[in-house]
């Protein structure tokens, strides 16, 4: 029985080439992408830590990943993106600082508790993305110690730019920015503490109305739209909340007397009544209802309230007088 071996020549210089060159392309992409990834995991686990730091109910065990939207969305700068966007707000909210390294590398030091690994890879980023990771782990310690238990869950409610809010702003505006999403940290990028207070007290007790009317997802999208950096309503708020059914209470001027000759009208309209008489009629009506409220508030008489009235009816009641004698 003859045995016929398989002869193997040199491989082809061609053929070679080509191997290293898709051996090296892979290993290119690979450590570009373990770098991206590892920018945006390595923040992740460093706000984890500083949680589990904090919070001993969190102490024990690790929750999944806090910024994965994050990591799937923001594409090859993630961290200077991110980094960006906390400047933004900085500048918005006018609390822009430099903190000196050591003194960043100490702060940083008592958040990770000596994790060498974590403090290897902190060293490379750049001076804005250090200052951002420190101001975001210093945040979810704060939000640990106020909120025992919850802060890895209210974090991932509002996601990275979230936090960076609430690094800026302090944790008073957390839970509203975990319940509503990271959307709603636009209302603190364009107009700051004023923009808030209108979107937590006016715009929020009203949300069903307003996203009912298509005016929510309008406010968050542009709310410098709606309210001035006074933290008073446009006239273009008072009419437009006016077509929802809502009375804005802090508008003045010409454009309260339009929002309400809206809100009167719809309502006109509803009952088949959308006449100028019965429109104007509407509006003197409601505007002495709240005036004579106000008196009434502030402890003047009910006959000084009323007086309006009184002298509205005043020539009809002559006139019966006169019948009747």
């Amino acid at each position: 029985m003859t045995i016929h071996r398989k002869r193997t020549g040199p491989v082809p210089a061609n053929t070679f080439l080509k191997s290293v060159c898709v051996l090296a392309l892979l290993a290119f992409g690979l450590n570009t992408n373990s770098a991206q990834a590892g920018g945006l995991s390595w923040l992740d686990d460093m706000i984890q830590a500083s949680v589990r730091s904090a919070d001993p109910k969190l102490a024990t065990g690790r929750t999944t990943r806090l910024f994965a939207k994050e990591a799937t969305e923001l594409g090859e700068d993630g961290l200077g993106v991110l980094a960006r966007r906390s400047q933004e707000l900085s500048r918005t909210a006018r609390r822009i600082d430099e903190p000196a390294d050591a003194l960043l590398e100490a702060r940083f030091q008592k958040l990770i508790a000596g994790d060498q690994n974590l403090a290897k890879d902190f060293a490379r980023f750049t001076p804005v993305e250090k200052q951002m990771a420190v101001q975001m782990g210093e945040a979810a310690q704060s939000l640990a110690r106020r909120f025992p238990g919850r802060a890895d869950t209210m974090i991932r409610g509002m996601g990275a730019d979230g936090l960076s809010a609430v690094s800026v702003y302090g944790d008073d505006v957390a839970e509203v920015l975990a319940a509503e999403g990271a959307q709603s940290v636009n209302v603190l990028r364009r107009t700051g503490r004023p923009g808030w207070k209108f979107f937590t007290e006016t715009v929020l007790p009203n949300k069903q109305k307003l996203a009912a009317a298509g005016l929510l997802t309008a406010f968050i999208a542009a709310p410098e739209e709606f309210v001035d950096m006074a933290g008073q309503a446009t006239d273009y708020a008072v009419k437009q909340f006016a077509s929802a059914g809502i009375q804005l209470a802090t508008a003045v001027g010409g454009g309260a007397i339009a929002g309400l000759e809206t809100a009167v009208g719809t309502w006109l309209e509803q009952q088949g009544l959308n006449f100028g008489a019965a429109r104007y009629l509407g509006m003197f009506l409601a505007g002495w209802v709240v005036i004579s409220s106000a008196l009434v508030v502030i402890g003047l008489p009910g006959r000084i309230a009323t007086a309006p009235v009184r002298m509205v009816l005043w020539p009809f009641r002559r006139l019966i007088k006169a019948v009747r004698a």
